[in-house]
C-alpha cells in the first residue's frame, strides 16, 4: 500500500504510547507488510469496542502486529512483558489460516467437516451439544459488578465522602466525651452513609437486572436451519455447523461461508473501515494474476457486519470470540483491565446522564456550602467559648465539631442523586409498548420538539391493500379489505362490472406474481382464529391478494422457472426476475407471446423508473403499440391521480426474450451486468395501486403533538403527492396550509446533486412536515444521507430531534438524531442497536405518549428537587439559629437521621413519580439546555424553607418556655436543675413531631407549584403510601418506651394534650403561610409556562418559497432569520 499519512501519523503515536521501536515501526510501514490486519480495523471497530480515539482506523492493529514483531526481532526486548500477546498473534495467523480454508473448501466437503448438512442444517440435539461445548456466540463482556463493589462504590461520591468526614470527626470527637456509652447518638452519619449507600447499591443493582431483562427481550435474533425447518434462534444461540438464513436488514451473527447468494452485499464498515458496500459470492473464483487481493474473501460474511441487499445462506465456521472481530477484540484486549476510579472501582460515571451529572454538581456545590457555614458556626463557637452545658470541663473546640457535624448532616442533600437514579430507572418503562434502552433518552424525551417519522408501519397499519389497477389501458376498482381473497372482486371502472377474467388484467397479476416471492395460506393467529396471513415482502402482499381473486394463485409461478433475479433494492427502486415460458401466451386468456419466446423478463417497481425503460404498451386487445412521450406523460398523470388518493403505484413490465441477453456461464458476469442487460425494450402491461391505511389513533396523536408544541415531520420515499395525501389524512398536513411551502421533494435539497448550505438548508427545511421522494446516494442505501442531513438541519436550528427508523440506512440518523426510535416488530437489527427507544408495536401512538411520560417525569424530578431542598435549608436554619441565638440545638443527630430516610426520601421518590400535569402536553418543549432548577424554583425553595424556619423555630420557643420555666437560653435551662434534660426533652419532641407533621403537608404542597394543596389531593397514591408510612413511624418513634426515650430521646407519652396541640401549630402556619407563598412562585411559575405555552390565536405568515430564495441570498440577516423560523406546526415565520 502506498504512504498513508493518517496511518503514518497514528502509527507513530502508537509508537510512543506502547514504547515500540521507531525504526520497526516506520519500516514495516514502508513496506506496507501490515495492511491486511490494518485494513481489518477500521474506524468503526473503534467505537464499537469503545476504544480510546487514538485507536482508530488502520493504525490499531498495525501496531499491535508491530509490537508483537518488535518482541520477536529486537534483540533486547525479547522476553519483555506482554507475552500474551505473540501467543495470541500465533492464534490469530492459525484461525487466520483456517478461515482462509473454509472460504475456499467446496461446500459439500465443509458441511462434512462441521458435520451438518446445507439441505437441512444441524438437529437440534446437535445444536445443543456444540452450544454447551463452545459457549455462547458473543464477545467477552466484562464481569458485572457485584452487589458489594456496587456498594462500595457508592461511597466514592462527593456528597457521601462529605458525610464520611462528618461521621468520623463525630466518632472521634464523643469516643471520649460524656456520651461514649451511647454509640449511638454519635454515630448517626455512619448509619445515614451505610443506609444511603445500600439503597443506592440495591438501586443500580435492580436496575442492572432491568437492563438485562430488557436486552433479553430485544435481543437479536436470526433464522437458522434445525431439522430442516426454518426457525428463529437469538444470536448467542448459534453455533458452528448451523445454517443461516439472510436477508437484507440482518446483521450476520457469525462467521460463515457463503453457499447462496442473489444479489448479496454486505457492509464491512464496522469492520474495514470501508464506506463501499462489498459484493459477495456463493462461487469460490480463482484468483488471476495481477489482481489485487481483496480485503476479506467474497464467499465469506463475518460476525457484525449488515446485509443492504439480496439475500443469501451461509455455513457458520466461527462463533464468539474466534470469529474474525472476536479475535481483533483479542489483540486489542489491554492489560490495564477496565477504566478505574478512586480506590480500583470501576468507573461507572460514562453511564450517568445528563441530568445526573448536574445533580451531582448541585449536590456538590451545597456540599461545599455546608461545610462553609460548618466551619463559620465553628469558628464563632469557639471564639465565643460555647462548651457543652452537660460537661463543662470539655474544650470548647470539641463540643462545636460535634454541632458543626450535626449542622453538616442537616445541610447536604444526600437524597437526590438516589432519587433521580430511582425516578430515571421507574421512567425506563414509560410506556407499556415503549422499550427505553439508553437511560438518558427518558429526560431528553421531555424537550424533544421535533418528531421525524417514518410512514409506512409507523403512521400506518403496514397492511397494504390493492384498491386500484390500470391493465392494458383500462382502469379498474378492487374492491375488498384486508388479506381476504374470498372477498371482493377486481372490477371496471367505467361499468362496475366483472373484469377479472379481462386479457389486461390476468396478464398484469400474472405477470406481478412471476416478480413475486410473497405466498398466501391460512393460519391461526395467538387466538386460534383461522386468518389469511401472507409470508414475503408486505408490497407484494396486495399483488398476491388480487390474484387470487381472479383465480391465480401465486404456486402458478413453477411452472414458469426462475433463471434469474434481482432483488429490489433503494438505488434501483425495482425488482426483476427471468423466467422460463412456452406456448403462444402467457397463460389461457392473457397476453401473447412472439413465436420463438423463450424467456419472459418481468420488471415491478417504481413507476416513473419502469415507465421511463418502456418501449411499447400492452393495449385491451392484446396487441402491442409504441409507448410514445405523450402517452408516458398521460400514464404518469394516472399515477399522480393515484397518489393524490394516498395510494401506492407499483409499475408491470416485461419483456419477451429468444434468448438471454448476457452469458449464463460466464462466472464474471455481475448480477448488476445482467439487470442492466434484461431491462431494456421493456412492454408496460400495466399499474397497481394499494393502500396503507393509517393506523387508529394517529391522527389524533398528531393534534396531540402540535399542541405540545412538538412539529411532526414525515420523511417517505413515496411520490409527492402521495406523501401529501397521507399526510393530510393524519392531520400532519392541514386544509389551510401551502403545500408548497410545507412539502417538498428531497431534490430540492440537493438540486446539482450536492446538498445545499447549511444556511439555505436550514432555510428550507424550517417549516416543512412533508419530505417525499428522499433518495440515497450512490452507496447509501435508502434515505440514509437525505434523513441524517433533515435531522442536522433540524438540530441547527436549536430543536430537539427525535428520528423514527426500521431499516440498516436508517442507522446514521438514527444515532444522530437526539432521540433514536426504532420499530421493534419491522426493525432490523442495526436500526434497534443504533436507537435509544424501540418501539414494540411499531406505533406512532406509542412515541406522543413516551413524551408525555418523559416531560411528567422530568417534571416530578424539578418537584422533588425543590422539596428536598426546601426541607433542608430549613434544618440548617434551625440548627443555625439556635447556635447564633444561644438556645439549645432542637435535634439530635439520630432525629436527623430519622427526618432524611423518612420524611424527606419516601416523599421525595413519590414525587418523581407525580402524574403528569392535565397541560402537560399544552405546552412548547422546553429548551434542552435550561437548567433543572429554574431561578422562580429556587425563590420558592428559600421562602417555603424559611417558612418552615420560622414555623418551627416560634414552636420550639413555646415549648421551651412551656415546659423550662420560661426559659429560652440554654444557659439559663441546664441551671433548672437535674431534670431539666426531660424538660428539654419534651420541648424537642414538640418540635420534633411538629417538623415531620409539616414536612408532610410541605410534600403535598410541593405536587404543584401552581395548583393548590387541596387540588386532586389523592392524585398520587405513591404519595399516600410514604405520607401514611412516615405517619406510622412517627408515632411509633415518639409512643414506644426505651425506643423513644433511651434511643432517639424523644418524650412524646409526657408532652400532653398541650404539647400535642402545640405541634398542631406547626403544620398549619406550613400550609398557610406557604399556600400564601405560592401564590408569589405560581405567579412567576405560570409566567414561565405561559411562555411555554401554545398560542394559535395570533395569525402566522407562511415563509413562501420567493422569501426563502431571497433570504438565503443575504447572510447579513442570515443568522437573524434562523432564529425568527418558527418550526411549531402550523407556523412558519414572522419576516
Amino acid at each position: 500500500m502506498g504512504t498513508n499519512p493518517y496511518f503514518t501519523n497514528s502509527l507513530a503515536d502508537l509508537t510512543q504510547s506502547l514504547q515500540l521501536d521507531p525504526k520497526y515501526v516506520k519500516a514495516w510501514a514502508r513496506k506496507g507488510q501490515l495492511h491486511a490486519m490494518a485494513s481489518e480495523a477500521g474506524r468503526g471497530l473503534s467505537s464499537r469496542l469503545e476504544l480510546p480515539a487514538a485507536f482508530e482506523a488502520e493504525s490499531l492493529p498495525a501496531a499491535l502486529a508491530a509490537y508483537d514483531r518488535g518482541l520477536a526481532l529486537d534483540p533486547a526486548r525479547r522476553g519483555a512483558p506482554r507475552p500474551e500477546k505473540v501467543k495470541a498473534k500465533g492464534k490469530a495467523l492459525e484461525q487466520q489460516e483456517k478461515q482462509r480454508e473454509d472460504a475456499e473448501f467446496p461446500i459439500e466437503e465443509l458441511a462434512k467437516k462441521y458435520k451438518t448438512s446445507a439441505e437441512k442444517g444441524l438437529s437440534t440435539k446437535k445444536a445443543a451439544e456444540i452450544l454447551e461445548r463452545d459457549g455462547l456466540n458473543e464477545l467477552e463482556k466484562p464481569p458485572k459488578p457485584t452487589l458489594l463493589m456496587l456498594f462500595l462504590m457508592q461511597l466514592t461520591s462527593f456528597i457521601i465522602v462529605l458525610l464520611m468526614v462528618s461521621a468520623a470527626a463525630s466518632v472521634m470527637v464523643n469516643a471520649t466525651g460524656p456520651n461514649a456509652a451511647d454509640p449511638l447518638s454519635y454515630t448517626t452519619g455512619g448509619i445515614i452513609v451505610l443506609i444511603n449507600a445500600g439503597i443506592a447499591a440495591w438501586t443500580e443493582h435492580k436496575a442492572g437486572d432491568a437492563l438485562e431483562a430488557l436486552a433479553k427481550m430485544t435481543q437479536a435474533a436470526i433464522y437458522v436451519l434445525r431439522d430442516g425447518k426454518e426457525v428463529q434462534v437469538p444470536v448467542p444461540s448459534v453455533v458452528c455447523g448451523d445454517i443461516v438464513v439472510l436477508n437484507t436488514g440482518d446483521v450476520v451473527p457469525a462467521d460463515l461461508r457463503l453457499f447462496e447468494a442473489k444479489d448479496f452485499k454486505v457492509s464491512e464498515m464496522a469492520l474495514t473501515g470501508e464506506p463501499d458496500d462489498v459484493t459477495k459470492t456463493a462461487r469460490v473464483k480463482a484468483k488471476k494474476e495481477g489482481q489485487p487481493e481483496k480485503l476479506t474473501p467474497e464467499t465469506m460474511a463475518f460476525s457484525g457486519c449488515s446485509v443492504t441487499s439480496g439475500v443469501g445462506k451461509g455455513l457458520v465456521t466461527d462463533t464468539g470470540m474466534n470469529t474474525r472481530i472476536g479475535r481483533i477484540a483479542k489483540l486489542i484486549s489491554g492489560d490495564e483491565g477496565p477504566k478505574t476510579t478512586c480506590f480500583c472501582f470501576p468507573d461507572t460515571s460514562g453511564n450517568q446522564t445528563p441530568l445526573q451529572q448536574n445533580l451531582n454538581k448541585l449536590g456538590a456545590r451545597i456540599g461545599i456550602l455546608a461545610i462553609v457555614i460548618c466551619v463559620g458556626i465553628f469558628i464563632i463557637g469557639w471564639a465565643t467559648d460555647r462548651r457543652d452545658p452537660t460537661s463543662q470541663e470539655s474544650a470548647a473546640w470539641l463540643y462545636m465539631i460535634l454541632v458543626s457535624v450535626t449542622l453538616a448532616v442537616a445541610a447536604i442533600p444526600e437524597g437526590i442523586p438516589l432519587c433521580v437514579t430511582i425516578s430515571l430507572s421507574l421512567g425506563c418503562s414509560v410506556h407499556q409498548e415503549v422499550l427505553v434502552r439508553k437511560i438518558a433518552a427518558v429526560e431528553t424525551l421531555g424537550s424533544a420538539s421535533v418528531i421525524c417519522s417514518d410512514k409506512t408501519g409507523t403512521l400506518t397499519e403496514g397492511k397494504m391493500t390493492m384498491v386500484g389497477m390500470y391493465a392494458a389501458g383500462v382502469t379498474y376498482d378492487v374492491t375488498g379489505k384486508g388479506f381476504d381473497p374470498e372477498v371482493g372482486q377486481v372490477q371496471r371502472l367505467s361499468s362496475n362490472s366483472n373484469g377479472g377474467q379481462d386479457l389486461g388484467v390476468k396478464s398484469n397479476l400474472l405477470a406481478a406474481i412471476l416478480c413475486c416471492n410473497t405466498t398466501l395460506s391460512k393460519e391461526k393467529d395467538d387466538d386460534g382464529v383461522m386468518k389469511w396471513t401472507p409470508k414475503g415482502n408486505s408490497s407484494e402482499a396486495p399483488i398476491v391478494v388480487a390474484a387470487r381473486k381472479v383465480g391465480l394463485s401465486e404456486t402458478i409461478a413453477s411452472e414458469y422457472p426462475r433463471v434469474l433475479e434481482v432483488p429490489f433494492s433503494s438505488s434501483r427502486k425495482m425488482m426483476l426476475t427471468v423466467s422460463k415460458v412456452k406456448g403462444s401466451e402467457l397463460c389461457p386468456g392473457a397476453m401473447a407471446l412472439e413465436s420463438g419466446t423463450k424467456y419472459l423478463t418481468v420488471c415491478k417497481g417504481a413507476p416513473n423508473y419502469i415507465i421511463d425503460l418502456c418501449a411499447e404498451q400492452l393495449k385491451e386487445d392484446g396487441s402491442v403499440a409504441k409507448l410514445t412521450e405523450a402517452d408516458k406523460k398521460s400514464i404518469l398523470q394516472i399515477v399522480d391521480g393515484y397518489s393524490e388518493r394516498a395510494l401506492r403505484v407499483l409499475a408491470i413490465a416485461a419483456r419477451p426474450m429468444k434468448n438471454l441477453p448476457y452469458d449464463e456461464n460466464n462466472e464474471d458476469v455481475t448480477t448488476d451486468q445482467k439487470f442492466e442487460a434484461c431491462r431494456k425494450q421493456l412492454r408496460l402491461i400495466g399499474l397497481v395501486a394499494s393502500i396503507d391505511p393509517e393506523r387508529d389513533g394517529v391522527p389524533q396523536s398528531v393534534l396531540a403533538a402540535r399542541g405540545a408544541g412538538i412539529r411532526v415531520v414525515m420523511i417517505t420515499g413515496d411520490y409527492l403527492l402521495t406523501a401529501i395525501a397521507i399526510a393530510k389524512n393524519v392531520n400532519i398536513l392541514q386544509p389551510t396550509d401551502d403545500e408548497e411551502t410545507c412539502a417538498m421533494d428531497c431534490a430540492k435539497l440537493r438540486p446539482d446533486g450536492e446538498y445545499l448550505s447549511d444556511a439555505e438548508m436550514d432555510l428550507l427545511t424550517g417549516s416543512v412536515r412533508v419530505f417525499a421522494r428522499a433518495k440515497p446516494e450512490e452507496f447509501g442505501g435508502m434515505w440514509a444521507l437525505d434523513k441524517l442531513e433533515i435531522v442536522k438541519s433540524i438540530q441547527r436550528q436549536g430543536q430537539v430531534a427525535a428520528m423514527t427508523g426500521d431499516g440498516v440506512n436508517d442507522a446514521p440518523a438514527l444515532n444522530q438524531a437526539d432521540i433514536g426510535v426504532a420499530m421493534g416488530i419491522q426493525g432490523t437489527e442495526v436500526a434497534k442497536g443504533a436507537s435509544d427507544m424501540i418501539l414494540t408495536d411499531d406505533n406512532f401512538c406509542s412515541i406522543v405518549a413516551a413524551v408525555e411520560k418523559g416531560r411528567a417525569i422530568y417534571a416530578g424530578i424539578q418537584k422533588f428537587v425543590a422539596f428536598i431542598m426546601s426541607v433542608h435549608i430549613a434544618e440548617v436554619m434551625q440548627i443555625f439559629i439556635c447556635i447564633v441565638v444561644g438556645i439549645p440545638v432542637m435535634r439530635s443527630p439520630l432525629q436527623i437521621l430519622f427526618l432524611i430516610l423518612v420524611t424527606d426520601l419516601p416523599p421525595s421518590i413519590a414525587l418523581g413519580m407525580e402524574p403528569g400535569e392535565s397541560n402537560i402536553l399544552k405546552m412548547k418543549p422546553r429548551p434542552k439546555d435550561a437548567p433543572i432548577v429554574l431561578m422562580w424554583m429556587w425563590l420558592s425553595m428559600v421562602m417555603n424553607g424559611m417558612v418552615l424556619t420560622v414555623v418551627i423555630v416560634g414552636v420550639y420557643l413555646v415549648a421551651l418556655m412551656n415546659f423550662c420555666d420560661g426559659q429560652i437560653l440554654q444557659k439559663d435551662i441546664y441551671e433548672l436543675g437535674p431534670d431539666f434534660q426531660r424538660r428539654l426533652s419534651c420541648a424537642q419532641t414538640v418540635a420534633f413531631i411538629s417538623l415531620v407533621w409539616s414536612e408532610n403537608i410541605r410534600a403535598y404542597i410541593s405536587r404543584s407549584f401552581t395548583r393548590p394543596m387541596w387540588h386532586d389531593i389523592l392524585g398520587n397514591p405513591s404519595m399516600q403510601k410514604a405520607i401514611v408510612m412516615a405517619q406510622v413511624c412517627l408515632y411509633v418513634a415518639v409512643l414506644v418506651p426505651y425506643l423513644s426515650d433511651r434511643i432517639l430521646g424523644l418524650r412524646g407519652l409526657e408532652i400532653g394534650v398541650f404539647g400535642w396541640a402545640l405541634a398542631l401549630a406547626g403544620p398549619v402556619g406550613c400550609f398557610v403561610l406557604s399556600e400564601s407563598c405560592k401564590l408569589i412562585s405560581a405567579y412567576q411559575a405560570r409566567k414561565y409556562q405561559d411562555s411555554l405555552a401554545m398560542d394559535d390565536s395570533k395569525p402566522q405568515l407562511p415563509l413562501t418559497a420567493r422569501k426563502a430564495a431571497a433570504l438565503s441570498k443575504a447572510p447579513a440577516v442570515e443568522q437573524k432569520t434562523k432564529k425568527m423560523l418558527c418550526c411549531m406546526p402550523g407556523r412558519c415565520a414572522w419576516l
